[in-house]
């Protein structure tokens, strides 16, 4: 029977990505049910609640207090799996720390960036403090409201700074890879993106064509929304265009609301530098007359970027998804229909849906393209599924799976145990703080989904895409290798995974029907 542990320490401020760590390490460990990590605010609290890992110690504890919560199977497992965070602690030696950001600059006068991972009810006030005192902020906070994001802005506008985020994980500032970002070549591109799987994707092209980046600016994923107004992205083609180290400019995010969508063509229309605009969904035309050079999808983008110095991505052909698709339906019984994706990046999620309805009709998912495609449950798929695994109803009290893989795993063994599961599609993320071998951990459910379809007289296809770089931690290269070893079919780009995904359900539909 499992019994709930707790460890209170009083008026410690702990940062969301230790936070994340920690939490991330117990969920690994044997003998823990459940576990979380975090400022004791209001909000913690109430995920607290939800999981069940809630006492007396942890609703008496103050806003200023740092709690761990797990439910064990003994105190003995419990402090063993505490153990374990501190053995697998970052080897990292602060030689200072300060209470207040304040203290923080007297300290480093030198310092022109504030990183803030506050939890979000305190993010607005913090990043407030740290503009007030003349520095560009990376906002890694997330759940702040759009109106304190607004006024956040307002105030960095007003300063003259860059404030990227809130919710802002990539950021790459002269060659400094902040938060959740690969480590990247420098190179003459500057990009500016309200998506960090994006920023991220198109990077990674351009490190592995040989070329790289300037600046990458996260704006936060709703920078671009109406009460938003698209400041983050101005300032960051402000920033781009006087930046002596970029030549070339490339913007990406999802649809953009769209009267910022006007703001930033009338913008993009005075830019002096060659841009590239990956507005997914937007009006082609409005971009197109901007003089920006229009791409509809990452790769696209990848493409018209590198086109502009003259180099090519080597994308697989029609002919070469084709024969994979036919090889992968061999085996397959006539029961199995359907492809199960189980996302960890919410544009990978959104690109992936609109690049298999071309081909087999609508994805339900829990974040849909649609409203009549929405689940009634995230965790019942419904004939073609994608699910994006980093929505609050997955990471609520727990990591988000980029920052740990094995919480996909239920995910993946519950598909596989549908006998109509005909493709498993995934996507994998490297950056520097996650798991060192996200392949790794997630390869033993995915061989034995693949075995147990092939004990019951089918085949479950796994299809996937690897985003990183090959100075990235986790190389690319090798997490690519190893799952190529295993079985899976890898694709060069999430997009090109979808297409060989629609492909098989599509091609085996057609070898059922004739």
């Amino acid at each position: 029977m499992m019994e709930l542990f707790t460890i209170l320490q009083k008026d410690t401020y702990t940062d969301s990505l230790a936070s994340l760590f920690t939490m991330s390490v117990l969920m690994e460990c044997e003998g823990i049910e459940s576990a979380y990590a975090g400022m004791a605010t209001a909000s913690s609290k109430q995920t607290m609640e939800e999981l069940g890992l809630v006492n007396d110690t942890v609703r008496t504890a103050g806003e200023n207090d740092f709690i761990i919560a797990a439910r064990a199977a003994s105190r003995e497992a419990f402090e063993a799996a505490m153990a374990q965070t501190k053995k697998d602690a970052p080897a990292v030696e602060l030689k200072l720390t300060y209470s207040t950001v304040e203290e923080a600059v007297r300290g480093n006068p030198r310092a022109n960036i504030c990183s803030i991972a506050v939890p979000g009810e305190y993010a607005c006030e913090v990043t407030k403090q740290a503009l007030e005192l003349g520095l560009h902020c990376i906002v890694f906070s997330a759940n702040v409201p759009l109106e304190q994001e607004r006024e956040m802005k307002e105030l960095a506008r007003e300063k003259g700074l860059l404030c990227m985020g809130p919710d802002c994980g990539v950021a790459n500032i002269n060659g400094a890879a902040f938060v959740l970002s690969s480590i990247n070549n420098r190179g003459p591109f500057g990009i500016c993106g309200a998506s960090g799987c994006g920023i991220q994707h198109v990077a990674a092209f351009l490190h592995e064509a040989g070329s790289g980046v300037s600046q990458t600016i996260g704006t936060g994923g709703s920078d671009l929304k109406e009460p938003v107004g698209g400041i983050s992205m101005l300032m960051g083609i402000d920033a781009l265009e006087n930046d002596p180290g970029t030549q070339y400019i490339v913007l990406i995010s999802r649809k953009p609301a769209n009267s910022v969508l006007h703001a930033l063509t009338a913008r993009i229309r005075q830019c002096k530098k060659p841009v590239v605009a990956c507005f997914m969904g937007a009006d082609r035309a409005a971009v197109e007359a901007s003089g920006a050079l229009w791409a509809d999808d990452l790769d696209t983008c990848a493409q018209q970027a590198l086109l502009l110095i003259d180099k090519e991505i080597p994308f697989d052909s029609d002919e070469e998804l084709t024969a994979l698709a036919q090889s992968a339906i061999e085996g397959m019984s006539r029961e199995q229909k359907y492809v199960r994706g189980i996302y960890c990046g919410g544009t990978y999620c959104d690109e992936v849906m609109q690049t298999m309805q071309r081909t087999i009709g609508g994805i339900h998912s829990n974040c849909p393209l649609s409203p009549d495609l929405q689940l009634a449950d995230p965790r019942v798929s419904v004939g073609n599924t994608v699910v994006d695994s980093g929505e609050e109803e997955f990471t609520r009290g727990r990591p988000h799976p980029t920052l740990e893989p094995s919480m996909r795993l239920p995910l993946i063994a519950k598909e596989g145990e549908d006998p109509e599961t005909a493709v498993i599609l995934l996507d994998f993320i490297l950056t520097p703080p996650e798991h060192i071998d996200p392949a790794g951990v997630t390869l033993p459910a995915l061989i034995r989904t693949m075995e147990a379809a092939r004990a019951r007289g089918g085949k479950i296809a796994v299809v996937c895409s690897v985003l990183g770089t090959d100075a990235d931690l986790q190389n690319v290269s090798l997490q690519r290798q190893k799952l190529l070893d295993a079985g899976v079919y890898v694709c060069r780009s999430n997009r090109q995974a979808g297409q060989l995904a629609a492909k098989i359900i599509q091609m085996k539909k057609e070898r059922d029907e004739a």
